[in-house]
């Protein structure tokens, strides 16, 4: 448990510390009262607090006894994305590409550190987090990472099947519109799709502080801005694009033996929350929680060994190099 007065923030690295390990963020504020710091439910006291609470016998608390919380201020407009991509165990895998590829989309900014603890100790270098990564197997491995603009967790996965990377990402959108930029985050999705094996990804419009941490007051509503259903999903589910409930047209993205689909579901005017619920159930919300099921290699080991997802995207990689390469020939005969 995290005791702190209510002008405390907490940090990326802190959040998803606190949260992987099933703790508790508790804000004493200036009338003594206690309340959760990120949802704002009072608790009776610091015991309270640290109980697991019952679910079935959970008692929505009244109005009067909830604690008057203060809107954020001064937050600026940000996207958050969160990513699963699967790589083959080769020595030539590296990991953070997503993060590069989506930052830059938004924001132009790229990572600048790294490190397992905070303060950040480590430059960012793609093959430095690898070799870590790769050295603490079968643990698994969180980081965080921050650039001038942006701020994430990546948890990396290494077993015998392949590398498992989930990148928990939060740009500021400084360039052009919130449209704008959901526009080129979700073209780097499909760029992404292209070169590496995605199985999930969700983005949120949200408004937050400057500095991306989280503080104990309120925030305007997130936004669910696109999804992302990769290839292996979309295999696994054995989904047609026309079975997606969308109002906006779902784009196939990815290669042509490996398809996947993206998404639109709101966009700064339009609360994209509907789209996302008909999207779900479309694609069914049991089976759906089967594919997110952590460890997702763990969850995916009969499609990896029996489909060879992984060998098929770097395959097919090579095959459209080998013809890109092969084609000013052709054209100049």
């Amino acid at each position: 448990m995290l005791v702190t007065s209510e002008r405390s923030r907490l940090t990326v690295g802190l959040r998803a510390a606190l949260v992987a390990a099933g703790g508790v963020w508790a804000v004493h504020d200036d009338q003594d009262r206690l309340r959760d710091g990120l949802t704002g439910m009072p608790y009776e006291d610091v015991d309270a607090a640290a109980t697991e609470p019952d679910a079935a016998g959970a008692v929505v608390p009244a109005v009067e006894r909830l604690p008057v919380i203060a809107d954020a201020v001064d937050t600026t407009c940000q996207l958050s994305v969160d990513l699963t991509v699967l790589h083959r165990a080769s020595h030539d895998t590296s990991l953070g590409g997503a993060v590069e590829t989506l930052g830059a989309a938004v924001s132009g900014s790229v990572p600048t550190r790294w490190g397992t603890t905070e303060p950040l100790g480590h430059v960012w270098d793609r093959w430095v987090l690898t070799q870590h990564a790769r050295h603490q197997a079968p643990e698994t491995v969180r980081v965080v990472v921050e650039g001038m603009h942006l701020s994430a967790t990546i948890t990396a996965r290494v077993t015998d099947h392949g590398i498992e990377e989930t990148t928990a990402l939060t740009v500021d959108v400084t360039e052009g519109s919130l449209d704008d930029a959901i526009a080129r985050l979700t073209d780097a999705l499909g760029h992404i799709a292209e070169s590496s094996l995605p199985t999930f990804a969700l983005v949120i419009a949200r408004e937050g502080e400057s500095d991306r941490c989280v503080r104990a007051v309120t925030y305007p509503p997130p936004n669910p801005v696109a999804l992302l259903i990769g290839a292996p999903s979309v295999r696994r589910l054995g989904l047609e694009r026309s079975a997606l409930d969308a109002e906006r047209p779902v784009v196939v993205v990815g290669r042509p033996r490996l398809p996947a689909y993206v998404v639109p579901l709101g966009d700064a005017a339009t609360s994209g929350w509907n789209a996302l619920h008909r999207t779900l159930e479309a694609v069914g919300p049991e089976r759906l929680a089967q594919l997110v099921a952590s460890p997702l290699l763990q969850a995916w080991e009969e499609d990896l060994h029996e489909l060879d997802l992984l060998h098929e995207s770097s395959t097919e990689t090579a095959a459209e190099t080998e013809t890109e390469i092969e084609r000013p020939a052709e054209d100049e005969a």
